[in-house]
């Protein structure tokens, strides 16, 4: 326990705080985004005219931008190595990516981006050299990360955050983990051992035991679990229904998953929310979405912390922006009105708890269409 507050006690961030007349308090949005990676190792003619020289970077995501503008934390999922190709990558893996480790992490420090997840099922594409490769180019580009590591020890570690908001401190710990499947334990090799380096396992019986000792040793702090799951293109399933209500029992705050490249139902249990799938942030694929009959909308989350009046102020907001690269040349961009109408039919019916869909408000402001949930 002594460790743990040390270790609160130590990180500091760095970020903006920002005022907002509407909120009338002092506020601080951390930010929340799926699956990332910049397309290098497709290679498809049809990317030609869009990714041609450095446009797959920085400029693919202009139009993002404004939607993790302000974030004093801006995480979200890197699902690609920080490194070329070479020998040490997985044998008989489809889908083995890799990613220019100069030119990728410089595009999403520029993009505001401070922190990063690695445990899902491509950050150990170019085996224990490539995540060592990822994990050195991260610290110089000083972007944090979580989900992998050294051994599991390292691996399951939490990320934490000392954020200020108004005149007091909000403790958030962030928790990752890729779900189990057995070719990626077996044949793979990619999750973190007791002396072997690799990704966090969703291990339920570890991950609620170490929500439950961070509770105990920070009672009022925001815990936070940042999953990869479920299918690709598809609905959750009954296992991360299951799981993810277990977490919440354990002590979690909110559940935002990742990893079905599209965005998934939106669930209350006992007074916390569960986003089951963000999907995509910029992911450079050419995607299977017509093939596959899926929606292509993703959700960038903003969680809005405003001190009024001595009172903590939670609200959630989710910005749907359209995924598919066929349709806006590999530049992914908020919803027009027509796509929000149509996200909105989505996910309203999809909507699961007592009261849920009453709490779950369709709006727009300055960045674009967007739900609202307030927290508990």
């Amino acid at each position: 326990m002594r460790r743990l507050k040390g270790l609160w006690g130590l990180l500091a961030c760095i970020g903006t705080l920002c005022a907002d007349p509407a909120w009338g308090a002092e506020r601080t949005v951390l930010v929340f985004a799926g699956d990332t990676a910049f397309g290098e190792s497709y290679r498809l003619a049809s990317e030609s005219p869009a990714m041609a020289g450095d446009k797959r970077y920085l400029p693919s995501m202009t139009a993002l931008l404004p939607l993790l503008k302000g974030g004093r934390e801006v995480l979200l999922n890197l699902e690609t190595p920080l490194a070329r190709p070479g020998a040490s990558a997985v044998e008989g893996k489809p889908y083995v990516h890799w990613a220019d480790p100069e030119k990728a992490p410089a595009a999403l420090k520029a993009a505001g981006v401070t922190a990063v997840g690695l445990a899902n099922n491509h950050s150990m594409d170019q085996g224990p050299v490539g995540l060592a490769e990822t994990v050195s180019r991260l610290e110089k580009a000083r972007i944090r990360f979580g989900g992998a590591g050294e051994n599991r020890t390292s691996a399951e570690r939490p990320l934490l955050w000392r954020v200020p908001v108004g005149k007091r401190i909000v403790d958030v710990a962030v928790f990752f983990g890729f779900e189990y499947r057995k070719s990626y334990a077996k044949k793979y090799r990619f999750y973190a051992g007791e002396k072997a380096p690799g990704v966090a396992e969703l291990d339920a019986s570890r991950l609620e035991a170490a929500i439950r000792k961070t509770r105990g040793a920070t009672p009022q702090a925001l815990l936070v679990v940042f999953p990869h799951w479920g299918r690709n293109y598809g609905w959750k399933s009954e296992a991360q229904a299951l799981l993810a209500r277990k977490l919440v029992d354990a002590g979690a705050d909110l559940v935002i998953g990742h990893g079905a490249h599209r965005f998934q139902e939106i669930e209350s249990y006992r007074g916390k929310w569960i986003l089951y799938g963000l999907g995509n942030f910029a992911f450079h694929s050419p995607g299977r979405y017509d093939r596959k009959s899926s929606p292509s909308y993703s959700f960038v989350a903003r969680l809005e912390l405003s001190d009024t009046k001595g009172s903590l102020r939670k609200a959630l907001r989710l910005y749907p922006i359209q995924s598919d690269n066929v349709l806006t040349g590999f530049k992914s961009r908020p919803v027009t009105q027509q796509e929000f109408a149509e996200a909105e039919s989505l996910l309203i019916e999809r909507i699961e708890g007592q009261g849920a869909r009453e709490r779950v408000r369709p709006g727009k402001d300055s960045l674009g269409h967007h739900f609202e949930i307030t927290l508990p």
